[in-house]
């Protein structure tokens, strides 16, 4: 049986007894609980859920109105994944003077979000990191002590891992008003027209080498005054 068959099911109440309005609220929420942690025990829905009665998202379930009402646990990975994929972001990170570990934020919907138990199903999540450096160490552009492209096997380990989630990768902008682990404010601006370092990353023998001499990129969005474009994985919920 499905877990959505399980949740659906009817409660039944043994009416028989004398028992007040708030009893039977009481009886109802108790065994829709009871009802979704087994679920989730049994491993057939992920921890991480919203509740919404009479659609009233996050009320109490003994708000429910005992003729007709319902309770609905909206079960989702998003918040799972998201955390897995920032704690594997940092897992990943160069630690020299830890700068960069420290710099990984999560944005839901645009906003830092510091409560990553609390994500909203239907949001879209940001993880990247606030460094000035942070496009140099994703694509190559600097010898680190690790593999670049961190976000990158970050997000296709969470297209393996999480099948109901979707990962993109994407150079994002970023408003104004946060700052990194040091303080440099973001974004950070270029000083000067980004540089094309001809640096390569050899997995099999795990070193660096070079393909082509250094150069000033060409691109207009790498020019002197442009803001720094951030390397961002994207997770958002797959429609059902």
């Amino acid at each position: 049986m499905s877990f959505g068959d399980i949740l659906r099911q009817q409660i039944t109440l043994n009416t028989r007894q004398a028992l007040s309005s708030q009893e039977l609220h009481e009886m109802v929420a108790q065994q829709c609980r009871q009802n979704r942690d087994a679920v989730i025990a049994s491993g057939q829905a992920p921890q991480f859920y919203t509740t919404t009665v009479d659609g009233r998202r996050g009320a109490a379930e003994e708000t429910a109105r005992l003729m007709g009402g319902t309770i609905v646990y909206q079960f989702t990975s998003l918040a799972q994944a998201a955390n897995w994929a920032l704690a594997e972001c940092k897992k990943r990170s160069p630690v020299a003077s830890g700068n960069f570990r420290a710099s990984w934020v999560l944005l839901v919907n645009g906003t830092v979000w510091p409560d990553l138990d609390d994500i909203p199903m239907d949001a879209e999540v940001w993880i990247t990191n606030l460094t000035p450096y942070a496009r140099k160490v994703e694509v190559g552009g600097m010898q680190i002590r690790v593999p670049p492209g961190i976000v990158e096997a970050v997000r296709q380990s969470v297209q393996r891992r999480f099948v109901g989630i979707s990962a993109a990768k994407q150079f994002k902008p970023l408003g104004s008003g946060t700052r990194d682990h040091r303080g440099n404010p973001v974004p950070y601006i270029l000083k000067r027209a980004g540089i094309a370092s001809g640096l390569s990353y050899d997995k099999k023998s795990k070193s660096w080498g070079r393909k082509h001499a250094a150069y000033a990129s060409p691109r207009l969005d790498r020019q002197a005054g442009e803001q720094m474009l951030y390397p961002t994985l994207i997770l958002t919920q797959k429609r059902q």
